[in-house]
């Protein structure tokens, strides 16, 4: 028994972890647009715009967490940090 709630425990961790995507950063900028879209093969997937200094614009994929804190006007990278 305290060998499959061991089992069951390390599956747990392994699953969380595996499921926190680690995207590249973007790069430095105010944040001008961002799109949540769903796909049903494979869930939901956030992207943010950022307009750098020189007036370039910049698309890249960001987590959830880096979604839910950057708005547009914000300051990215710094909205990402709590």
């Amino acid at each position: 028994m305290r060998k499959a709630l061991a089992s069951a425990v390390v599956a747990a961790v392994v699953a969380l972890t595996a499921c926190s995507p680690d995207y590249a950063p973007g790069p430095a900028g105010t944040v001008s647009d961002r799109s949540a879209t769903y796909r049903k093969a494979d869930g939901w997937h956030y992207q943010l715009t950022v307009t750098t200094n020189d007036g370039r614009r910049h698309n890249f994929r960001v987590t959830r967490d880096d979604y839910r804190h950057c708005f547009r006007g914000s300051a990215y990278p710094s909205c990402t940090r709590r």
